[in-house]
């Protein structure tokens, strides 16, 4: 699909990274859309209904930072149906920078399709890929994933998570944060429980980096679609409702790590119904 994408938001750039991208049947994603609800959507489908997910991450050049946004799937063997082998490392090299470059890692949530590159494997043990890089996450959202076996398990903490903390990485934050000054955390809960997305606005600028608020172009149009991975599907689409109007309402960039890549694009209401226009 891509490797990379840059774009400009006032005086920060912002790099569409991907790491991979899968096909993946619509009914199993979206087990609650009909087919019938579909139909006004093809163009969002291939001819075997499946839909494209982008694996992505963000790399965002601000106030002479180095800021990470999420590390993608990571280089570990997984069960997901991969077009392409997992590349982040090499992608982050050819825009321009290597892992000790970075200065800040920050994760939208911690599902382990956005945290698999926070380590590599080396003599058996997990350590750090980004190991001048502050980890910051959001406490809630640390907490749930640490607060039960099965939680933890399903986040991979021992591999991707723990060995932060191990290394005195880790920064646990609550709420808005700054990042810098052009870069800000904005609360979205509910794919899962400290789920956030970010802000960066420069020069009069704006975009929007909305991590798994929604996973697909055709929640814009449709807001209520909640994947089976959202945790709390109720404040899910509370959150992706408010998220979208805020964006239109300021005429906004919305990047997504999952629309298909590079996942730019502008909210409009035409014809009395909301979409997606990709550049």
């Amino acid at each position: 699909m891509g490797r990379l994408h840059r774009t400009k938001i006032g005086d920060a750039e912002l790099i569409a990274l991907q790491d991979s991208w899968a096909r993946v049947p619509a009914a199993n994603f979206f087990p609650d859309a009909t087919p019938a609800a579909w139909e006004p959507y093809r163009e969002f489908l291939d001819a075997e209904g499946r839909i494209t997910l982008n694996l992505g991450a963000w790399l965002v050049r601000s106030g002479g930072r180095l800021v990470l946004v999420d590390t993608g799937l990571g280089g570990r063997p997984t069960q997901m149906p991969l077009a392409e082998p997992t590349s982040l490392p090499a992608v982050l090299e050819a825009a321009g920078a290597k892992p000790a470059d970075v200065n800040v890692v920050v994760f939208t949530h911690l599902h382990f399709d956005h945290t698999g590159w926070n380590t590599v494997d080396e003599g058996g043990r997990a350590r750090p890929l980004f190991p001048n890089a502050r980890h910051v996450v959001q406490r809630r959202e640390w907490e749930y994933w640490t607060a039960a076996d099965d939680r933890r398990a399903a986040s991979r903490h021992d591999a991707v998570l723990a060995p932060l903390a191990q290394a005195g990485l880790l920064d646990l934050v609550d709420g808005e944060h700054a990042v810098t000054r052009e870069v800000v955390t904005l609360p979205t809960p509910g794919h899962t429980p400290g789920h956030v997305s970010f802000v960066i606005a420069s020069g009069g600028e704006r975009a929007y980096l909305i991590g798994d608020a929604a996973h697909q172009p055709v929640q814009v149009s449709e807001s209520d679609w909640c994947p089976g991975a959202d945790v709390d599907k109720p404040l899910a689409r509370t959150s992706r409702a408010a998220l979208f109007d805020r964006i239109e309402r300021e005429g906004a960039l919305l990047a997504s790590g999952h629309f298909p890549f590079p996942g730019l694009g502008r909210v409009a209401t035409e014809g009395g119904r909301r979409v997606f226009r990709a550049p």
